[in-house]
């Protein structure tokens, strides 16, 4: 929409995309809309129009029939323990005034304990809303997003412990307003950690699909990873920040520094699932990132191919038929040694311009093993992947797989049974995009799922 003067002086140009609501009053038309700054932050602007009365009313009606599709409905749940305890005051200060200019009904629950949102969507009535939006950190929408789409199987019939299984996919888009600690995913969607911005994208309504990968053990889902999965180093620093809960936020900076001291090295085999020809992306060059410091060491690691034992035919009936068999691929390749961890990431990072820059819903899943090296070595590393440089993985000790899937087994760990339960005698952690997962199997399986989940954004490039 172009707003000029009678002489033709262009005052305003908006895009119909970037408006967020149109109100009229007799001969009055009000309209409010985004502007975006170099900072990639975004702020809301109000220009009135002045004109004859049938005009005025011709031009909301054809406005505002351009607002469909846009949400009406949310569900909001507030993490008030996030970061710095300042959920529920953002939520007040920002996003609920902006919320009410645009009519949006609203259903908000404030959390009391961890894991609560994965229960109220068990039996949440999800036809009721357009969408969900989480106010808190990364963790709290991945409790969001594993609650979303556990509901989305148990929907579909689809069994959520069966590793080889292709989830469906949700419709229902999901939208972050940052107040946690690290908000790293709602950075990578808009280039800031900005409230407000946040809640503009959400009632802008666009969407950004994106990948989750799920990782199961002993035949049973342990979660739904949307940004990082990391064993051995990686889950140790996790565990390690998870007994200073009281040093709050700060701990993530600090504790990490001792676990790199005492890095432990693991023996394990790695088995990668290759992509199919038709997966297999044009993109030249993918990188991961690992949110604080993870990765490791080993010796010297041996390849191996596997020999194909069925037929395509065969392999999807046992797909279908037996959920406990790891599919066999063609040219499935095996590494085997001693290593301190074990990485991937769903959202990926790639170059583009000289920089790294953040890619939702690509066709793989990138692994990361780190090998036997130095601590300086690694500290060198890992530096380079917190500060997102070219060269992160680009040493003789990081070994790197473009995957649609892989398992991990550790040779040498011990299994304790105790009538039907079992367990591990040393521990072994899987940091899952922040929650420590403790293993009881010495298996487990990591698949990713192209484009499963939704969230509110694109208007940040």
């Amino acid at each position: 929409m172009t707003v000029a003067t009678p002489d033709n002086d262009i005052l305003v140009s908006i895009e119909i995309r970037h408006m967020l609501k149109v109100t009229k009053k007799d001969g009055n038309l009000t309209v409010y809309y985004v502007e975006k700054k170099k900072n990639k932050t975004l702020n809301m602007k109000m220009i009135s129009l002045n004109a004859d009365f049938e005009d005025i009313q011709n031009l909301y009606c054809d406005l505002d029939a351009k607002f469909k599709g846009r949400p009406k409905s949310l569900l909001v749940i507030i993490n008030p323990n996030a970061g710095k305890k300042k959920g529920i005051k953002v939520y007040k200060k920002i996003a609920d005034s902006l919320f009410q200019l645009c009519d949006i009904k609203l259903d908000i629950i404030v959390t009391n304990r961890q894991n609560e949102p994965t229960e109220i969507l068990k039996n949440y009535d999800l036809s009721k809303i357009d969408g969900i939006v989480t106010v808190g950190g990364d963790g709290l929408y991945c409790e969001c997003m594993n609650g979303l789409v556990k509901r989305i199987q148990q929907d579909n019939s689809v069994n959520l412990d069966n590793h080889n299984a292709d989830i469906v996919s949700s419709a229902l888009p999901i939208g972050i307003i940052p107040a946690g600690s690290g908000d790293v995913i709602v950075q990578y969607l808009h280039g800031t950690r900005c409230p407000r911005t946040a809640v503009m994208h959400i009632l802008l309504g666009n969407h950004v699909d994106s990948n989750i990968v799920s990782v199961h053990a002993g035949r049973h889902l342990l979660s739904y990873s949307a940004l990082v999965l990391g064993f051995g180093l990686f889950g140790d620093m996790m565990h390690d920040c998870e007994k200073f809960r009281w040093m709050g936020p700060s701990r993530y900076n600090i504790i990490p520094l001792g676990s790199m001291l005492k890095r432990r090295e693991f023996d394990v085999e790695v088995e990668y699932y290759p992509l199919t020809q038709n997966e297999k992306p044009k993109q030249a060059r993918l990188y991961g990132r690992q949110v604080s410091l993870p990765n490791g060491s080993v010796s010297q690691s041996k390849l191996q191919r596997k020999q194909r034992t069925k037929s395509s035919s065969d392999l999807q009936k046992e797909n279908s038929v037996n959920e406990d068999k790891t599919i066999l691929f063609p040219d499935l390749v095996k590494e085997e040694g001693r290593i301190y961890a074990v990485d991937s990431h769903a959202i990926m990072m790639k170059e583009k311009s000289g920089r790294m820059m953040p890619h939702f819903g690509q066709n793989s899943l990138m692994v990361y093993t780190t090998h036997k090296c130095t601590l300086p070595d690694h500290v060198s590393q890992l530096t380079k992947v917190k500060n997102e440089k070219l060269d992160c993985y680009d040493y003789k000790f990081v070994n790197k797989h473009e995957v649609s899937g892989y398992r991990v087994k550790l040779l040498n760990a011990t299994v304790n049974t105790a009538g039907n339960n079992k367990d591990l005698q040393k521990d072994y952690y899987i940091n899952c995009d922040g929650e420590c997962i403790r293993l009881k199997e010495p298996v487990f399986n990591v698949k990713l799922h192209k484009n499963a989940v939704k969230f509110f954004g694109d208007f940040a490039d």
